[in-house]
């Protein structure tokens, strides 16, 4: 089967798309999937490493941009489009999915023209505007939340978010040094960066039982480094980890952004979190994803507004003295994600392509 994934950009809309491309090759290792992007996306750094193929083209957004910055995103979608025809002639997919991000327009556009099968994935509980307009020409959308089912008028299937089996095989153990991962997204967070550094002055008791792994992104990763040395406190220090799977596998606690391919893989491997949405996301969804998720007493939600270091400090030191109520959470989280997500959305789609 032929497979062709559009979108990325952000690790949120990529991930889902590996979960899925490695469920392709689970049910027919003869599959082919290729990844279509942007030049600037996360996709050109991550699916080299991981042995997939990726093509691009232009393209851009409108959200919180100016005029003239609207105009140029407008004249590079219309050249995605036209590359998109190209790239579907060429490759000749079975089925076209598409994952969100700015590549996913102009392909799934063209897909749609060229009568090609086509499924979108929305991860969110709020869908954005793009695949607002998507979902009345495409075959299948496919959601996470039941919650999303009110925004589109059409039918759609509820699965949840595909995540990567090497996260959902992870099991929670918490025990030993208590352990905090920190990372705000693929880009890094300098408003998370900036608070867990503030932190570390108020967990000079906690200083040789408490021990961080921390993702910064590129700019902080010097000054953050600088920050755990003259605290005393032991972490590693990464501008971006690839096999993310080792980090939640050791965490007790995680400190992130409320995206919703974050949710789903602290979900998926039941790691309790404290939440800090991106104030400026489209629709405010990241606080829409975190308040779901703290309504079922899965995650803390911290609002960037209130965020500072003693605040976290206290947050932290609390779990780490009531550990039992960590695994409370942990146990809360397995009842909500569907591990097989990604088996039900190939499913759809090699049904939707006539495949058995």
């Amino acid at each position: 089967m032929r497979v062709l994934i559009a979108g990325g950009g952000t690790g949120g809309h990529l991930y889902p798309g590996i979960a899925v491309a490695e469920e392709f090759y689970k049910q027919d290792s003869k599959s082919e999937v290729l990844f279509v992007g942007t030049e600037k996306g996360i996709e050109t750094r991550i699916l080299p490493k991981q042995g997939y193929k990726l093509e691009t083209i232009p393209s851009g957004g409108f959200v919180n941009k100016d005029l003239f910055a609207k105009m140029i995103s407008g004249v590079k979608i219309v050249s995605g489009f036209i590359r998109s025809f190209s790239i579907l002639m060429r490759f000749k997919p079975d089925v076209v999915i598409g994952v969100g991000g700015y590549a996913s327009v102009p392909m799934m556009s063209a897909a749609v023209m060229l009568r090609f099968p086509t499924v979108i994935l929305e991860q969110n509980l709020i869908p954005g505007l793009a695949n607002k307009v998507l979902s009345r020409i495409v075959d299948r959308v496919i959601v996470a939340f039941e919650g999303s089912k009110k925004f589109f008028r059409r039918d759609v299937n509820v699965f949840g978010n595909p995540v990567r089996q090497v996260i959902i095989q992870n099991e929670y153990q918490p025990g030993g040094t208590f352990t905090v991962f920190v990372f705000g997204g693929s880009q890094g967070a300098n408003a998370i960066n900036r608070a867990v550094a503030e932190s570390l002055g108020h967990l000079k008791t906690e200083a040789g039982d408490i021990r961080f792994i921390h993702q910064t992104g590129e700019k902080d990763i010097s000054w953050v480094k600088e920050a755990y040395r003259k605290a005393g406190i032991d972490a590693e220090v990464s501008p971006y980890i690839y096999n993310i799977e080792e980090a939640y596998n050791k965490a007790d606690i995680v400190i992130s952004r409320a995206g919703a391919t974050t949710i789903a893989e602290i979900t998926a491997c039941r790691r309790p979190a404290i939440l800090i949405p991106f104030p400026f996301a489209a629709h405010d969804h990241q606080r829409s994803n975190a308040e779901y998720l703290a309504s079922l007493g899965i995650v803390e939600v911290i609002l960037e507004g209130d965020l500072n270091g003693e605040k976290l400090a206290g947050k932290l030191k609390y779990f780490f003295k009531n550990r039992d109520i960590l695994k409370k959470m942990s146990g809360k989280s397995a009842n909500i994600y569907n591990r097989n997500a990604a088996h039900d959305i190939v499913n759809i789609c090699r049904a939707l392509a006539g495949i058995k």
